[in-house]
């Protein structure tokens, strides 16, 4: 089985940036396929945004690609294959951009990835899911009216490439606060947030800053990235970080530990079966910084629909590649209608841009968390507008990566 990674010539994993700098990278394809890596949630010019056959061309097996862009965000975000399910084989790494200007302070980092792995080849469960019978030889049973909430049975959940039974540990000291970076790295898997008896507090959602959220439990979906600020007790201690699997009673996560302190052991089977995620998370995020008030100029609906028997994804009928480009005028508020028809929740995510949302279910919101990738569950409409300031291509798609891989992809296109 391979597994890939993404990191330095240094060994460092992802790469870390400030504000206002210029992210000059060559990324080069040390493995014996062809790839391209996206800049997950980077405002950037199109022609950066690494996702083959829309801007740029493949990397070669053993070939490399020249990057270099201004970093004008500042938060956590994360690089991954947009070649076939290589997110699969983990081929992903955290892209962590700071400021110096930044109010949330915090004595350490740590980043959290959330990786969902199998030993099967994902071509094969691909396939397996588009010609078994039922489509199903891979999937849970499904109940017509209860949403599906894990296609795939996976052999195991991991944080930063280490399993529960071999956590990763991370030595912090007493009375400090630690900014936990989670991203969900996953390919087919949302999570719950535990931190345990924790004092908690969300800061940031997709890289962009949040009004303060007390809390204990938090939603993360494919795609998405929480950033959370966690006080260490004063005194010494082990603390576990978990990521509870959605629908199952799996988990996975990391130790903080103060020096000396026990390492506990942890099961991966967690007490309870966790629920599906829900939108209570998107009802309170308020944004920092919201979007100023502008007249639309454009509604796009948006239908995404799924075909379980030939396990086909589309939106708005259409799979990929064979889709109608949404057309958007430079400088244009637009308002996005994602009205999925399907059992499944889809984790969409719009490349380039940043969006808000404004109506979950005819439930206005006001100064609503911005996002790069928002959760539309099932049977359920959500609104949300964004200006289109930024020229070219830009794909959109589902983050889950056998839906994507299926079809349930378009573009939208600033001219």
């Amino acid at each position: 089985k391979v597994v890939y990674t993404i990191v330095q010539a240094n060994g460092t994993w992802g790469y870390r940036g400030i504000k206002g700098e210029n992210f000059n990278v060559i990324v080069k394809n040390n493995t014996s396929v062809a790839t391209g890596i996206h800049w997950h949630g980077l405002i950037l010019p199109n022609d950066q945004d690494g996702v083959p056959g829309v801007t740029q061309k493949l990397i070669p097996p053993y070939g490399q690609y020249h990057y270099n862009y201004k970093l004008v965000q500042a938060g956590t975000y994360w690089m991954h294959s947009h070649v076939g399910l290589q997110l699969q084989d983990l081929m992903a790494a955290p892209l962590i951009i700071t400021d110096s200007n930044e109010k949330n302070k915090s004595d350490q980092s740590v980043i959290v990835m959330l990786q969902d792995f199998t030993f099967k080849q994902p071509e094969q469960i691909l396939a397996n899911l588009k010609n078994s019978p039922d489509a199903m030889s891979n999937m849970k049973t499904m109940d017509a009216k209860k949403p599906d909430l894990n296609d795939i049975d996976y052999d195991a959940y991991l944080t930063n490439y280490h399993t529960l039974k071999n956590p990763q540990i991370v030595i912090v000291k007493p009375s400090s606060t630690i900014r936990l970076r989670f991203i969900n790295g996953s390919s087919g898997t949302n999570y719950w947030i535990n931190l345990g008896n924790l004092s908690a507090s969300a800061i940031a959602f997709d890289g962009e800053n949040i009004k303060p959220i007390a809390g204990k439990l938090f939603q993360l979906a494919m795609g998405q990235r929480i950033d959370i600020l966690v006080k260490i007790p004063d005194y010494a201690g082990a603390f576990p970080i978990l990521g509870q699997v959605e629908g199952l009673n799996q988990q996975t996560g990391l130790i903080l530990k103060t020096q000396n302190a026990k390492t506990p052991q942890l099961n991966e089977l967690g007490k309870k079966t966790m629920p599906a995620l829900n939108y209570a998370q998107e009802y309170t995020m308020q944004s920092m910084k919201p979007l100023i008030t502008k007249p639309i100029k454009k509604v796009v609906q948006l239908n995404l629909n799924g075909n379980m028997q030939k396990y086909i994804w589309t939106i708005n009928g259409k799979a990929w590649p064979n889709i109608v480009p949404i057309n958007l005028h430079k400088g244009d508020r637009v308002e996005i209608v994602f009205n999925n028809q399907s059992n499944m929740a889809h984790p969409m995510h719009l490349h380039g841009n940043v969006f808000e949302i404004i109506d979950i279910d005819n439930h206005k919101l006001k100064n609503a968390a911005l996002h790069d990738t928002i959760l539309v569950l099932p049977h359920s409409k959500v609104k949300v507008i964004f200006d289109a300031n930024n020229s070219g291509s830009w794909v959109l798609h589902c983050h889950m990566e056998y839906h994507m891989a299926s079809g349930m992809m378009t573009v939208v296109k600033v001219n």
